[in-house]
Formats: C-alpha cells, structure tokens, sequence
C-alpha cells in the first residue's frame, strides 16, 4: 500500500489575502504583510536556507507515510522556484492574533447554527446512504458511529467540495519563517493588545513554528515519493489536505477504504476509512469527545461535530433510513 496525495496538479488563482503579494522591487519591510517573500529569508547563501536544505535532505522518519528525503539539488530546485516565493502574509498574521481562538470558536458555533438546517441534515443522510457500504465497514472495523465520520467530513469541507484554494507548501512556510514578523504587526494593533497573555501568546508562536516545520517536510517528502509537484498541492489556510483535511504529518492515520493499494484523500471511500482509523486510534472507544478533540482542538468543533452526528443519526433513523418528513 502507498500513499497518494491525489490533487490537481494545475494552479489555480490564490484565495484573495493582500498577503499573497510577491514584491518584484524586492524590498522587505517586516511591518508590512505584502512585502514579504520566501527568498527574503531563504537567500541562496542564508544559514536559513542552508538549515532547512539539511533538514529536506535527512533520513526521514515518516511512521509509514512513505516519506523519501530530497536530494540536495532537488531541495534547492524547489526553493528557487517563483511559486516558492509567494508568503500569506496577512492570513499568517490572522493565526498568530490572540483574537484568533475567540474568532475561531465563534465561526464554529456559526456554522454550527447552518448545519442544523433540514437542507444540510438532508444532504448528510443522502451521503450517509449513498456511501452505506463503506461506511458499515469502517465502522466494524473501528468501532467509529459512522455518523461522526459524515459529520467530521461535513464540518471540514462540506462533503468534499471546499477543500481550499492555498497552496500548502507555501502555508508552511509562511508560518515557519515569517511568524515572528506576523506575530509583531499583530501586536502592533490595540485591539489585540488588549487580549495578550504574554507567556500565551509566546508558547503559540512556538507551537504554530513547530507546526509548520513538521508538516512542511512531511509534504515536501512524500510529494518527492510519489513524484508530485510540492506547490501544485492545494489545501487549507492552514494546509490541511483532501476531504477529510487531513495535515501532511497525519497521514500516518490515512487508511486504503476501497482495497485498491492507494490512499487518496481525495477519494471518500479512503477519506472515510482514514477518519475512522484517525478517531480509533486516539482513543474513540473511551471517549468519542476526545478522539474529536484530538482531530481539532477547539471545544466548540466538538460540540458541533457530536451534534450533527447525533441529530443526523435521528434522522437517518427516523424513517427507516430517511430523512424523515418536514412541516413546510
């Protein structure tokens, strides 16, 4: 079995940020989101460059990803490539703000407001019905109410059709190289100022920079294993990949749900076999709050996910399978 990172490999347009910005004049000014660009910081000659060049290039640990070490030429090839170049400088300031856990909560019980409606009940059971098969094997398999597996795969991308538009290797670098500078103009602003927690807000800025290293040559790694371009692949603001959004080091967890040899997770018999798998074995049997909790840390997802997943279980059952019937 191997792993694929099945996705388009043609460019599309990057999501609107004012910091996708390359600066052809090549200034870099750290306040300034739109100035900034990877070969500020990864110049030819950078110790940077050199570091991360040595990390691409190490005897990889991958856990079973399929992770394959770059070769030196090829490492340097990847960053001297114009797509490299591009940084979400104003998105990697969005993640680093102290607002972002209250703003992130808040979309959260937003959404979860939408996906109590009867359309999107309705459109959970007909996937649920659709996919009955692997969804009652998975579940034998894991243990996992198959419901929770729907309602993960409706939370993260709507069943499939928002998986992201930014380009994953670019998120990852934006974050590790560039956070400092985010976290700076951040605090520059009063509002957020008035929200700091200064050993916090420290420990987060360590956490995102460690975050992105990881994943960063997790992609890099097993995109080089199975001959796929590093910045063709799309993803998440935060460069979680494929329906399940899954991070590049976490696809340890990725499952074959259609016995083909493959894992894509662009493919929803895997996507599903690989949230079962994901749920399973961070302790669903003991407790499914927190086997969700470990997929996303944010109490407000719980509760989400395990509402649409009980109120989806209601009505799938409640008319022998179907949705049942609503007043007009």
């Amino acid at each position: 079995m191997h792993l694929l990172l099945s996705l388009s490999l043609a460019l599309a347009a990057p999501p609107p940020d004012a910091g996708i910005t390359r600066d052809l004049d090549g200034g870099f000014d750290p306040a300034d989101p739109a100035t900034w660009h990877l070969s500020a910081k990864l110049g030819k000659v950078s110790a940077l460059r050199a570091a991360l060049v040595g990390d691409l290039t190490a005897p990889a640990t991958d856990g079973g990803t399929g992770e394959q070490p770059l070769t030196a030429d090829e490492a340097n090839a990847l960053l001297d490539d114009p797509r490299a170049d591009l940084v979400y400088g104003d998105k990697t300031v969005s993640i680093v703000a102290p607002s972002m856990a209250a703003r992130h909560r808040q979309e959260h019980l937003d959404l979860l407001k939408l996906m109590l409606t009867p359309e999107r009940l309705d459109a959970g059971v007909a996937f649920a019905q659709h996919r009955a098969e692997v969804l009652e094997r998975v579940e034998k398999k894991t243990g996992v109410a198959r419901e929770v597996i729907v309602s993960i795969l409706m939370w993260e991308t709507k069943l499939g059709t928002i998986t992201g538009d930014f380009q994953a290797f670019n998120a990852f670098t934006s974050q590790l190289y560039f956070i400092d500078e985010a976290n700076a103009v951040a605090l520059g602003r009063k509002e957020e100022q008035r929200l700091l927690d200064k050993a916090k807000q420290a420990a987060k800025v360590e956490s995102i920079r460690a975050r992105a290293k990881k994943n960063l040559l997790a992609l890099a790694r097993q995109c080089k294993s199975k001959g796929i371009d590093a910045l063709a692949v799309k993803g998440s603001w935060a460069g979680a990949i494929g329906y399940p959004q899954f991070m590049p080091a976490s696809l340890k967890w990725a499952d074959d749900g259609n016995g083909d040899g493959k894992i894509d997770l662009f493919d929803f018999d895997d996507s599903i076999a690989s949230v079962g798998r994901y749920l399973a074995e961070h302790g669903y049997a003991q407790s499914r709050n927190r086997a969700v909790w470990d997929y996303n840390h944010e109490e407000a997802y719980v509760a989400g996910v395990l509402a649409y997943a009980d109120a989806l279980k209601a009505a799938r059952l409640g008319d022998g399978g179907a949705a049942p019937a609503r007043k007009k």
